[in-house]
């Protein structure tokens, strides 16, 4: 509900205003022994402190947790600079706050140091953690009896008891972790990150293999990382699944289990014999053809001692289910305007929806975890973009996506507070498909149409609905007032003169234009829908006037697990140079060369790639083999999902 490649700003880095201070984490971590609360003497300091990442964006967009041993652990709440993840050893520069009293480093600037570094926990009784504020942030490991659980939809935990003291596990939904097959009076061995929320201390785990059962004797399989090989089929295609299967004594057996369903008559359960692969992983294939709207699943494994676990925990009551074929964005967010509900038509539902990201990332919709994809086709019915564009929300940012991509994902739509979302069953459900997708032209719409919420009280029958997450452009329009600019960077604008059609324009960053009431303006963006609120979400300064603002981050990238810039020699050049780069797995792969204002000068490569080494020569010259003029241009190289890296050239006549 309720056009644009490679922008014109290369914004790479984030720079933190005032000096660093180099500090451990034990100095930073101070809480008052009696109450409990924040009591840092460093607080409003910026600070520099390392240690192992054991959490990063599994609680929410921008959350992360660094732990040193013999130091201690700390809260990191923010994007920018490097995306480390879990096991990187890192520097992390930030301010020193705290958030429902827990002390927090915010505004950070990350740089990985090493990668794969298993981080080792604190075993302490749940007494000792609970005996001392100063375990918050502590990698710790528990064992303790359930003696109560709660799985509500948004609120799922359960307390553990060591015979003295009972500690909250915390299970945030994002993670995914599964805690049906938790029952009261089993015996769990957790390991999370010590937090505080308010008053309270509890363990809040990351991944569903640090929730271990009967630890102290022969454990329970554990059944964890469950994928497919593509997880919007069509009818046609074979499903390969796979999984991360553990216990302390051997795995004997590894069953997936498929049926086909319409979701509400299914069929019988089939079986398929899963094999081991390497290491803990085992797989199997769903056959196709696939005779109806969805396939339901589930992984049941045995131990050498016969003892049996299943993923979802509740299987074969609870399964995993994907939508066999593609479902229009059209068919998923057209509404009626006089309908009672503003809802999309695929709240709660499985479906898969295919397009081409027309937003993303941080820096265009304020959050790495968030993308907007649009359909290329127009609407047949109406020959307009409305109902065309939907919020996909990945939760954890784990991959980059940039306009231009095209994307298939499977998931479930969802309302976040009237605005339509399409959530995917996980990262991995966000196929990426293509790169440099024509994308669709911005549909020009009157502003009473895209700020309307109100169709059926003012009669109209207008509705901004249509337009969630669609790109489009206003008509020129007035600059009618600026109130809410300076704290919010909201403005309002009107095309028709009329104060009640007055659409609001907000920004994730400060524009270098400054709206002045009486200015006549354009504004091409994204539609988004906040605080019930319509508003439109120009990018930056090019999408409100004709000239635009460039930053370049001039650190050199390094080669990522996924492969990355080798070298680039001679550089000063003139009139060629060499552009070496690593290729570590077959993956889609594009080479461009842009000017300083954004613009792409050249394609160098586009094209699926296998791994090796590659040395390619620019030679100063376009696309259309003109020869370009003296100064700086910037080699961006795209490896699938996971590199996106950006380096500086200076060409010399």
């Amino acid at each position: 509900m309720k056009k644009h490649l490679f922008g014109a700003a290369l914004i790479l880095g984030l720079l933190v205003g005032g000096a660093a201070v180099a500090q451990t984490i034990d100095d930073i971590q101070v809480y008052n022994p009696t109450t409990g609360a924040a009591a840092s003497p460093y607080v409003g300091q910026i600070v520099t402190v390392d240690g192992i990442v054991v959490e990063r964006l599994n609680y929410s967009t921008g959350s992360g947790y660094i732990w040193k041993a013999g130091d201690g652990g700390v809260s990191v709440f923010g994007s920018g600079g490097d995306s480390p993840v879990y096991g990187d050893y890192v520097e992390v520069t930030g301010t020193v706050g705290a958030f429902s009293g827990e002390i927090q480093l915010g505004t950070p600037t990350w740089s990985v140091l090493s990668s794969g570094n298993v981080p080792v926990p604190v075993d302490m009784t749940i007494t000792q953690i609970l005996s001392d504020y100063e375990n918050v942030g502590t990698f710790g490991r528990s064992i303790g009896v359930v003696v109560s659980k709660n799985t509500a939809a948004f609120n799922k935990f359960f307390f553990m008891t060591d015979g003295t003291d009972t500690i909250q596990v915390f299970i945030d939904g994002t993670t995914g972790i599964d805690i049906t097959a938790v029952d009261i009076g089993d015996t769990y061995q957790v390991t999370a990150p010590i937090v505080k929320f308010n008053a309270e201390i509890e363990l809040k785990p990351v991944l569903q293999s640090l929730l271990v059962e009967n630890p102290l004797g022969d454990t329970i399989p554990v059944v964890t990382e469950v994928n497919c090989d593509n997880w919007a089929p069509i009818s046609s295609t074979p499903v390969t699944v796979s999984a991360s299967i553990t216990d302390n004594n051997g795995v004997a057996s590894a069953t997936l289990y498929y049926r086909d369903s319409d979701g509400t008559s299914p069929g019988a359960w089939q079986m398929a014999a899963m094999s081991n692969v390497g290491g803990d992983t085992y797989e199997a294939t769903i056959p196709a053809p696939h005779a109806q709207s969805q396939v339901d699943f589930y992984v049941h494994a045995t131990d050498t001692a016969a003892q049996p676990a299943t993923y979802p925990g509740n299987a074969p009551t609870g399964f995993v289910s994907l939508a066999i074929g593609f479902t229009s964005i059209y068919a998923m967010q057209t509404v009626h305007p006089d309908s009672a509900s503003q809802n999309n038509n695929f709240v709660n539902k499985i479906l898969n929806i295919k397009g081409v990201v027309t937003a993303a990332g941080a820096a265009q919709l304020g959050a790495a975890s968030k993308l907007i994809v649009q359909e290329p086709l127009k609407n047949p019915a109406t020959k307009s973009y409305a109902f065309g564009g939907v919020l996909v929300y990945e939760s954890n940012g784990l991959y980059q996506y940039f306009p231009g991509d095209s994307v298939e994902i499977g998931g479930h739509g969802e309302e976040y507070f009237g605005l339509t979302e399409m959530i995917p069953h996980s990262p991995e459900a966000i196929r990426l498909v293509g790169f440099g997708q024509t994308l669709p032209p911005a549909s020009r719409v009157r502003g009473n149409v895209l700020e309307d919420d109100r169709p059926i009280s003012d009669g109209d029958g207008a509705s901004g609905e249509a337009w969630e997450s669609v790109w489009v452009q206003t008509w020129n329009a007035a600059v009618v007032d600026t109130t809410g600019l300076a704290q919010y960077r909201e403005w309002l604008i009107s095309d028709s003169g009329s104060p009640s059609d007055t659409l609001m324009v907000d920004t994730y960053a400060p524009l270098a234009y400054v709206p002045t009431v009486g200015d006549v303006v354009t504004i091409t963006g994204f539609m988004d829908y906040e605080f019930g609120t319509f508003k439109i979400r120009p990018f930056d300064d090019s999408y409100v006037t004709l000239t635009g603002l460039t930053a370049v981050d001039p650190n050199v990238p390094t080669i990522e697990k996924a492969g990355g810039f080798r070298s680039i020699h001679p550089n000063p050049f003139n009139p060629s140079t060499k552009i070496s780069f690593v290729i570590n797995k077959s993956d889609l792969v594009q080479l461009n060369v842009y000017n300083i204002r954004g613009e792409k000068v050249r394609t160098l490569v586009q094209d699926n790639l296998p791994a090796t080494e590659y040395t390619l020569t620019w030679d100063g010259t376009d696309d259309g083999g003109k020869s370009v003029a003296s100064g700086s241009y910037f080699a961006r190289l795209r490896i699938g999902k996971e590199v996106m890296q950006v380096r500086q050239m200076q060409l010399v006549k």
